[in-house]
């Protein structure tokens, strides 16, 4: 037995040994190979992987910006076994994202793509070919077409409604409620309701699960670094995000059997839901459907919820902005009634309080590596084939080249002026912009009624003993950019009790 050990640990010794040096002679390769060109600059490296040591401390878009300060606006890294180009100026995001979108449309192949998304059969990392185009036409035209985005009124509606009902029964029994709890909880609920109409409890619950997981994990594993390692996964995210795939498969699977179990031939197409239309779409495999809507979910949820609990946090640290806003809402919709998506072009202030918290928490703060499908030059730098690109998103909306005083919260900066978050200014990203903006932008930004009605039907106050001075905007990196600690919140009614009942909520506390 003590034999057969010797030699299994010897084996193992003399496996990671070839590794390593069939990756030195990678990576030397790698280095005569572009030695000849004009890389964009970059702090010093190690052998083996290369720059990581810089990103080890700090948050991700916190440390690539550092780095951005000392050597430039667009940084040459080594991550292990990949290259990587990062950008933090407007006018270089432009030229990547614009004049050279063709060039770096594409998403090179990440674990999470592949173990989760069966190699990137989704929105957000399909590589830039015919399936990420078609996938791009059924979703725009389909879930995200103007009479299906007026149709899903009902469905904000209810959760709204959801959401004040859950916040008053907390808030009359003075209890506080973990406000991004009760904003993924609800998003995910909206998304599933347009996505496939369910609203089973037991689903929903283990789908938000799911994706609490999914974003837990991140969009990076260090396998992805260093793809030698992957059938070794020490880390452990490779069998995760395998087990996250074969659970929400699993609950798909149910949920598509007993849709084609049901009787469609009644339904009308107003009736239809996104599930259907992709059913019926014999271009989709049952898997495609799958991974399709789980983009969907994902994208649709933690996002979403998150701008909310960004957008409160700000309006709790700075209560002039708060009031003025309470103040636009009250003046434009009035007492008597709660606020409707009808209402948001007339509310000026609001648009800019979104902006604001979209260019200072943007929650794609990196964003998903963009991918080089050929040799170029941007901002005069040798950019090689199958070199990541990330646009540090969080960064460029701080930069105080375009901003004065960026890293304050202002939301004049957006009164009268024509900037927008759409894609058309590269000084404020939160969607990205070109080819691969994010595809649900517009439902995103119909979203921002959630804030307005929260503002203008509640009365929000912190924990007691705290006052705005405490409110925090430390941030955790996973998927997202979320607020680090939870935001404990008291929320009660702040209209008549009639302008609840007339939208359908009762009380049993009157």
């Amino acid at each position: 037995m003590e034999d057969l050990i010797a030699v299994l640990t010897s084996w193992s010794v003399q496996f990671i040994a070839a590794l390593v040096f069939l990756y030195v002679l990678l990576k030397v390769f790698k280095r005569v190979r572009y030695a000849g060109g004009k890389r964009p600059p970059g702090p010093p490296s190690l052998p083996l992987i290369g720059h990581f040591h810089h990103l080890l401390f700090g948050l991700p878009h916190h440390s690539s910006a550092k780095i951005a300060e000392k050597y430039g606006l667009i940084v040459w890294l080594e991550l292990g076994a990949v290259r990587v180009v990062v950008v933090t100026y407007s006018d270089i995001a432009r030229e990547v994202l614009k004049t050279q979108d063709h060039i770096f449309a594409s998403r090179r192949p990440l674990i999470m793509a592949d173990m989760v998304f069966k190699r990137g059969q989704n929105l957000g990392l399909s590589p830039w070919d015919d399936h990420f185009r078609l996938f791009r036409k059924i979703f725009t035209t389909e879930l995200l077409s103007q009479n299906r985005i007026d149709s899903s009124k009902d469905f904000r509606r209810q959760m709204t409604l959801r959401t004040l009902r859950t916040a008053f029964e907390e808030g009359h029994g003075n209890r506080y409620i973990n406000l991004a709890d009760l904003s993924h909880n609800q998003f995910l609920y909206l998304t599933t309701r347009m996505l496939f109409r369910t609203d089973g409890h037991a689903q929903n619950k283990d789908l938000l699960e799911i994706t609490h997981d999914f974003i837990s994990a991140g969009g990076l594993v260090i396998e992805d670094f260093f793809p030698l390692l992957k059938s070794l996964d020490l880390s452990g995210q490779v069998r995760r995000l395998k087990n996250i795939g074969e659970r929400y498969f699993k609950i798909m699977d149910s949920i598509i059997d007993n849709r084609l179990k049901e009787n469609s031939n009644s339904k009308s197409n107003t009736e239809e839901d996104f599930l259907d239309v992709l059913l019926a779409t014999s271009t989709f495999s049952r898997v495609q459907v799958q991974l399709l809507l789980l983009g969907i979910i994902v994208g649709g949820t933690d996002t979403s919820a998150d701008s909310i609990v960004w957008a409160i946090t700000e309006l709790l640290w700075h209560p002039n902005i708060m009031e003025r806003l309470q103040r636009e809402l009250d003046d434009v919709i009035g007492k008597e009634r709660l606020v409707e998506k009808a209402d948001l072009n007339n509310l000026e202030y609001l648009q800019a309080v979104v902006k604001e918290t979209l260019r200072l928490h943007p929650v794609a703060g990196l964003g998903v590596p963009h991918y080089s499908t050929e040799a170029t030059k941007v901002a005069g730098h040798n950019i090689p084939a199958n070199t990541w690109v990330i646009l540090n998103i969080y960064a460029i909306g701080r930069d105080p080249q375009d901003w004065e005083n960026p890293l304050k919260f202002d939301t004049s900066r957006f009164l009268n002026s024509p900037v927008d978050v759409r894609g058309h200014h590269y000084e404020v990203l939160p969607f990205g912009a070109g080819r691969r903006r994010c595809v649900g932008m517009n439902l995103a930004l119909v979203c921002v009624a959630y804030i307005a009605q929260l503002i203008h039907a509640c009365t929000i106050s912190l924990p007691e003993g705290l006052t705005h001075l405490d409110v925090d905007v430390e941030e955790k990196f996973t998927l997202t950019v979320a607020r680090r600690d939870p935001l404990n919140l008291l929320m009660k009614r702040r209209l008549p009790l009639d302008v609840y009942r007339k939208a359908g909520l009762q009380f049993s506390d009157v």
